[in-house]
């Protein structure tokens, strides 16, 4: 059975302006007057939490009552006009928080302002990270900027004029909750100046302008007009974006978040219900539904400019519920009102051809600092067993970093078993001098932990790491497990490699 054609833009715009009209002409109303009712949409119907193809006029409630609870005079009709309805409960959200080191820096990265600060609760000093959107113009001065949202450089007390540094430490001496907020007061990586904020009902969103000075050819730095591996096999077009136009109902899109890498969703609703995140509220937001199992966006996505199937840039990320795959939403403001509110133009390349989109890989060197670096290279290399895990590493480097930052399932697999808190915790140890091996948050053991990440590894690898890790998995992970220091799991691996030397 052939499937179903997608309708171009054109048509569903057409089509959802005529639902809006029949709206506007009483509908609505009729619809808010019933009791419980608090917002009214088109967009997308779901059955049993799964978004569908039949789109429809989304009623907003606050709570579903079982259908014999509700009087027949507020009972929501299940079509207007002959448009179908959904009835949908206004869900919570919160806004969205690789630490790979890009340059030239273009859209998908990591940024931050780098200030510690104290967590809502009081418990620990943190730092926000979230996503350099894509490249803009400011309209006043023609400056070249970059677009994130107004919670991500705001945090901790972000100013106009401070700092914006690619990428952000993974992670960080601590400091007394006392001392907090502490700002940073180097240059290094920084790539921007904060040049203004808007936060309102429509938008959370911020500029910061790009440090021309540093981004010179010359310097090695520079930045792009594109989204780091936006376009994957023609869709979209291009890693540039090709136009702005207005977010429409049934609208297939793309992101690429720092965090969740490149991600395909469709918007449920254009205009969805208020959101009230702290102490604001957002209304007539895109809301957005993941196209498989996981949740379009996660914590450190936040600034990412969502992008249509024909290149068009609709609308920034900012929020997100934590719900998983399609029932989970993920929020973002309408570009139009960013661009209005910030004076800015998104840096636009029409009619561009396919570009291969290369993603520059991370050097161990950046993972948490040179110091951080050095130190584990010295601790390592001074002990043959050490030496030899070092070259083991090194051999396999780029492909294995190439899969945690870009392939959705060894990603998952990465943070799912806790990797980037066990390797920062571990560097941090070598950089202080320790011993003591990581241990997940989670409550089970780093053997557990390294034998899934080398699982996916494994299943997603090219036939040398396969190799490898068909080679090496056991003795070490034998090596690790039991073993409370370094020095343990060093002594074990040097055993083994000296039992395997006599075999021979």
């Amino acid at each position: 059975m052939a499937s179903r054609a997608r309708p171009t833009y054109d048509e569903l715009v057409a089509a959802e302006r005529a639902v809006r009209a029949l709206l506007a002409a009483g509908a609505e109303a009729e619809l808010r007057a019933i009791p419980g009712v608090v917002h009214v949409s088109v967009g997308l119907k779901e059955r049993a939490n799964v978004v569908t193809d039949e789109r429809c006029i989304r009623v907003y409630v606050r709570e579903k009552r079982p259908l014999d609870a509700v009087p027949p005079a507020e009972r929501i009709p299940t079509a207007v006009g002959g448009v179908p309805t959904d009835v949908n409960t206004v869900r919570p959200g919160r806004f969205t928080t690789d630490f790979g080191r890009y340059r030239p820096v273009k859209g998908g990265i990591l940024i931050s302002n780098r200030i510690l600060f104290a967590n809502d609760q009081g418990t620990e000093v943190v730092i926000q990270a979230g996503t350099f959107g894509c490249v803009a113009t400011r309209t006043s001065d023609r400056a070249p900027v970059l677009l994130t949202n107004w919670h991500v450089l705001s945090a901790g007390g972000g100013e106009k004029g401070n700092r914006v540094y690619q990428p952000p430490p993974q992670f960080f001496d601590q400091v007394p909750l006392a001392d907090a907020p502490v700002r940073p007061h180097d240059k290094h990586d920084a790539i921007a100046k904060i040049a203004k904020f808007a936060i309102s009902e429509k938008v959370d969103g911020a500029i910061a302008r790009l440090d021309v000075s540093s981004c010179c050819r010359c310097c090695g730095i520079d930045f792009r007009n594109e989204i780091v591996g936006l376009s994957e096999n023609g869709s979209p077009p291009s890693d540039k974006i090709l136009g702005m136009r207005q977010a429409t109902w049934d609208q297939t899109v793309y992101m690429v978040g720092a965090a969740s890498g490149r991600q395909q969703g469709r918007i449920v609703d254009p205009t969805g219900p208020d959101l009230t995140i702290k102490t604001h509220t957002f209304k007539q937001q895109i809301y957005i539904t993941s196209d498989d199992l996981f949740a379009f966006s996660t914590e450190g996505d936040s600034g990412a400019a969502i992008i249509d199937e024909d290149g068009f840039i609709v609308g920034l990320l900012f929020a997100a519920n934590d719900l998983p795959g399609q029932d989970g939403r993920s929020v973002a403001n309408h570009i139009a009102d960013v661009c209005a509110e910030l004076g800015i133009t998104i840096n636009l390349t029409p009619g561009t051809t396919p570009t291969a989109g290369a993603q520059l890989l991370p050097r161990p060197e950046t993972w948490g600092g040179i110091e951080a670096y050095e130190a584990a290279r010295a601790r390592l290399l001074g002990d043959p067993a050490g030496a030899w895990l070092w070259e083991l590493a090194e051999t396999h480097y780029e492909e294995i970093v190439q899969l945690v930052t870009t392939h959705r399932p060894v990603k998952l697999a990465w943070h799912r078993a806790g990797g980037p808190a066990l390797f920062a915790q571990g560097m941090e140890t070598l950089r202080d001098g320790g011993e003591t091996l990581p241990v997940p948050a989670d409550g089970t053991t780093l053997e557990a932990a390294l034998a899934r990440i080398g699982a996916a590894l494994h299943a997603h690898g090219s036939a040398a790491l396969r190799d490898a890790i068909d080679a090496h998995r056991e003795p070490l992970l034998a090596a690790v497990r039991d073993s409370a220091t370094l020095g343990d799991v060093l002594g074990k691996i040097e055993m083994g490699r000296a039992h395997d030397a006599s075999v021979t």
